[in-house]
C-alpha cells in the first residue's frame, strides 16, 4: 500500500533587539500528523460469481412464489401462462473474451416459446444485455472472437447466428444458412462453420423441478455449481489412500445392501429420490418413477469420475426388459454416499478421464461435475487416445 508522507517544517525565529534584549519567542505550532490514505479494497476478480449466484437465487425465489397456488393473487385462468414463461436452464460463456463470462438464462417451457436473456457483470451486479428467441436452437462457443454462436435448425432450415457485445448491448449477424432437403444427409456441423466450436450444454436453474417431478421441495434452490466451476481447469488430484479406502468401503456397504444412498438427478429428468437403500432405488418407482419392474445392475467400474482424487463407482443399469436404462455414479462425500443419475445414458461408453459418449450415434461427449446435492453435465472434447474404463460384473 502506498503511503502519503507529510513533512512538518518547524521554524524557530529569534528576534534580537539593539540592546540585545530578547524578544519572546512565539509558540511553535506543530502540524497535525498526516493520516494515511485509506486504500479502497480492490474488487475481487471473480466478483461476478457472487453476483450471478445472488441473481440466480433471487430469480428462483421469485419463480417459486409464482408457482405457489396459495398466494393471494393466484388466478387459475392465468396460472398456465405464468408458468410457461419461467426459467428453464442457463449456461455461462465469455462472449467478449474479457475474462468474465456472460450469463445466458433460457425462459419458457417448450421449443416454440423459448427465449434467452443475456446478462453481464457490471458494478457488482448482473445487468441485462438483451434477449433473443432461442427455440429449436442451442449455443456454441466462438473461439478467439467477441462472439457466441446461436445454432438454429427446424423443419429443414438451418442457420448460425453470431451474437456479439457492442456498445453495451447485443449485436446479431447471420453468418450461415442452408436448406436441408436430403433425408439421408445431416445439417452442416457448427464446428465446420466455426473451427473449434463446442456446444454450450445448459444446466437447470434449480435443484428441484425435474421433468418428472414438477413440484419439489428444492424448487427454489438454485443450481450454482456451474458458476463455481466456470473457468477453473480440471486438474487430477493425487489420491489419498486412506481417504480413498474409506470412500470405497462406504460405497461397497451401499452395494451390499447395508447402507443408504442419496439419489440426485444430474439433468432434471428424474433421479432425485432422497435417502434410500439400493434395493429401494432399483425397485419399481425408485430411481425411475415410471418403472413397473425392478431395474438391475448390468456392470460397474471403479473410477475417479470428477478428478477430485477419490474413487467413485459407476453403475450401468438395465430396465425390466434388459435394455440399457441409466448410468449412476456413486460418490462418497463427508460420510454420505450420493447416487448421481444420468438419465437416458444407458449403454454409453466411458473412458478413464471420466468422459461419457455414445458409440452407436453421433452426440456430444460430456463429463460430470458434482458436489453434495448439486450435479450437472458439461461438454468436453474427448481425447480419443484415452483408454476406456474396465467394467466388471456386480
Amino acid at each position: 500500500m502506498k503511503k502519503r508522507v507529510g513533512l512538518a517544517l518547524a521554524s524557530c525565529l529569534l528576534l534580537m533587539g539593539c540592546g540585545g534584549e530578547k524578544t519572546e519567542q512565539p509558540p511553535v505550532m506543530e502540524e497535525p500528523p498526516v493520516q494515511e490514505e485509506a486504500e479502497t479494497p480492490a474488487e475481487p476478480t471473480d466478483g461476478w460469481r457472487t453476483a450471478y449466484k445472488r441473481f440466480l437465487t433471487d430469480l428462483c425465489g421469485r419463480e417459486a412464489a409464482v408457482r405457489n397456488i396459495d398466494r393471494p393473487d393466484y388466478d387459475p385462468d392465468v396460472y398456465a401462462q405464468e408458468m410457461s414463461v419461467l426459467s428453464d436452464g442457463y449456461c455461462l460463456y465469455d462472449v467478449d473474451k474479457d475474462g468474465t463470462p456472460e450469463l445466458f438464462i433460457r425462459y419458457g417451457k417448450c421449443e416454440a416459446a423459448y427465449r434467452t436473456k443475456v446478462y453481464t457483470y457490471r458494478e457488482g451486479t448482473a445487468a441485462e444485455l438483451g434477449e433473443f428467441i432461442s427455440g429449436h436452437g442451442s449455443l456454441y462457443s466462438w473461439p478467439g472472437e467477441n462472439a457466441v454462436a446461436f445454432n438454429w435448425s427446424h423443419m429443414g432450415g438451418h442457420s448460425v447466428e453470431k451474437l456479439s457485445i457492442r456498445d453495451g448491448g447485443l449485436e446479431k449477424e447471420n453468418v450461415f444458412e442452408e436448406r436441408w432437403t436430403d433425408p439421408d444427409a445431416d445439417y452442416t456441423a457448427v464446428a465446420d462453420v466455426i473451427p473449434g466450436s463446442v456446444w454450450l450444454r445448459g444446466a437447470r436453474t434449480t435443484l428441484g423441478l425435474t421433468f418428472l417431478q414438477e413440484f419439489d421441495a428444492k424448487a427454489d434452490t438454485p443450481l450454482t455449481l456451474p458458476i463455481d466451476d466456470y473457468g477453473r481447469e480440471r486438474a487430477e488430484q493425487q489420491a489419498d489412500p486412506k481417504r480413498d479406502a474409506a470412500a470405497r468401503k462406504a460405497i461397497e456397504t451401499v452395494l451390499e445392501g447395508g447402507g443408504t444412498l442419496i439419489g440426485v438427478s444430474s439433468d432434471g429428468f428424474g433421479g432425485d429420490t432422497g435417502a434410500m437403500t439400493l434395493e429401494r432405488y432399483l425397485a419399481p418407482g425408485g430411481v425411475d418413477c415410471y418403472a413397473e419392474t425392478t431395474q438391475r445392475i448390468e456392470k460397474l467400474t471403479w473410477l475417479d469420475v470428477n478428478g477430485d482424487g477419490q474413487t467413485d463407482c459407476v453403475l450401468s443399469l438395465l430396465d425390466g426388459e434388459s435394455l440399457p436404462d441409466q448410468m449412476v455414479i456413486l460418490s462418497e462425500q463427508a460420510g454420505r454416499v450420493y447416487a448421481y443419475c444420468l438419465n437416458f445414458k444407458g449403454g454409453y461408453s466411458l473412458d478413464t478421464e471420466g468422459v461419457f459418449w455414445p458409440e452407436e450415434y453421433d452426440a456430444e461427449p460430456f463429463s460430470v461435475s458434482f458436489d453434495g446435492e448439486q450435479c450437472y453435465l458439461y461438454s468436453v472434447v474427448r481425447n480419443e487416445s484415452s483408454p476406456q474404463a474396465e467394467w466388471a460384473a456386480p
